[in-house]
């Protein structure tokens, strides 16, 4: 039997405008401004002109990979069939337990120490900035960490894992780069869903895919991440209107995101789509397309927590502009490693980071002139 979405609230952080519209915060003004600008109604002929190589029916994965010189050491020519076949890879120990490790320690230091820093957090569907926080809840029930890459670099670390970045690049045929991130503690019982109505920023639209990294050893009765292989092609999940045509969601959709999974519920029951549950090991990671329908199930242990980190990425050419920042002798400011990309933004230049980044800020324009305006204060 195929359970029915229920309310619920928790609350999308979308890739966009009002990504960043949490506690009415003057650093982030320049952000949304920016974004404002790229709102548009975007149609389902933006998804189907222009997609990833491994869409198209005729892709020929065997000539692709037999073209290619030094293979990977993995099993590329089947996971890139999985890939066509379910939407879904998973590589099993392909994350260090040091580094998770070494990611969890930077989210206990913001925790203690949540008001010296500005980040984005979810508290049971409200956005705000970890600054204008009372305090985090004792168990982090309804907590999430929004763009932790831009702040930590062990999360950006966790981002562009090798095996991650490098099956990713033949995905898209270009170096990944990250769009966004998401860490929970807790399941987060989210009703089926699909990320690009809401993650959509990115030019093809359909230039999308995610990881699922476990920070710990999921549970069952944890609220495991539920999927459902093969509905990711766009014949099966169908699209869905938001209003006046338009196939993403934004604060002028006519239709609500619990609408949504009642179409998704729908589909993949007249499509005889069954749901499966990811329950992995500590360090494993699970990589879904773009157009793949998944939720958090129901968590029938409230005790349990169900740590994770999630990244969503776009090839490199289609990343916005509005991503991309550099310094002022025009080095790229981020994380670059593993042939992926995580960049900062230009408005996180002026933000405190926390301390796994290192010590000292790039050199850009913004930097250099909150510098001088502080100088000038100081010699009134």
């Amino acid at each position: 039997m195929i359970p029915k979405p229920q309310p619920h609230g928790w609350g999308f952080f979308i890739c966009g405008k009002l990504s960043y519209d949490y506690g009415g915060s003057e650093r982030y003004a320049g952000a949304r401004e920016t974004m404002e600008k790229t709102r548009q109604i975007i149609l389902p002929e933006a998804w189907s002109q222009q997609r990833p190589w491994l869409d198209h029916p005729e892709a020929d994965i065997d000539a692709y990979v037999a073209s290619l010189g030094k293979l990977p050491d993995y099993d590329l020519q089947a996971k890139l069939h999985a890939w066509k076949r379910d939407g879904i890879v998973i590589f099993e120990g392909a994350v260090s337990h040091k580094a998770i490790d070494a990611y969890l320690a930077d989210i206990d230091l913001l925790i203690r120490n949540f008001r010296d820093y500005e980040i984005p957090v979810e508290v049971k569907g409200k956005q705000l900035s970890s600054r204008e926080m009372d305090a985090f809840p004792d168990d982090l029930t309804g907590v999430k960490l929004n763009q932790m890459h831009w702040f930590s670099k062990t999360a950006a670390r966790l981002s562009l894992t090798p095996q991650v970045t490098d099956f990713l690049k033949h995905v898209f045929r270009a170096p990944p780069t990250v769009c966004q991130s998401l860490t929970f503690w807790r399941g987060s019982e989210q009703p089926i869903h699909i990320d690009y109505p809401y993650v959509r920023e990115q030019n093809p639209l359909s230039f999308l895919a995610a990881s699922w990294v476990p920070l710990e050893d999921v549970h069952p009765d944890a609220g495991p991440l539920g999927y459902h292989p093969g509905a990711h092609n766009i014949e099966r999940s169908g699209f869905f209107d938001w209003g006046e045509g338009s196939i993403i969601h934004d604060e002028h959709s006519q239709r609500t995101p619990m609408e949504f999974a009642q179409h998704l519920w729908a589909r993949m029951a007249a499509e005889g789509i069954s749901r499966q549950e990811f329950c992995p090991k500590k360090g494993d990671v699970l990589i879904w397309h773009g157009n793949m329908p998944h939720e958090g199930t129901r968590v029938k242990d409230p005790s349990r927590t169900r740590k994770s980190y999630v990244s969503h990425y776009t090839a490199e050419w289609a990343a916005p502009d509005w991503m991309r920042n550099h310094d002022i002798f025009g080095r790229p400011v981020g994380l670059f490693e593993n042939g992926g990309n995580s960049f900062q933004p230009p408005w996180v230049d002026t933000l405190p980071v926390l301390p796994s980044w290192g010590r000292g800020r790039p050199l850009t324009a913004r930097t250099v002139n909150n510098l001088a305006r502080k100088l000038i204060n100081r010699f009134r």
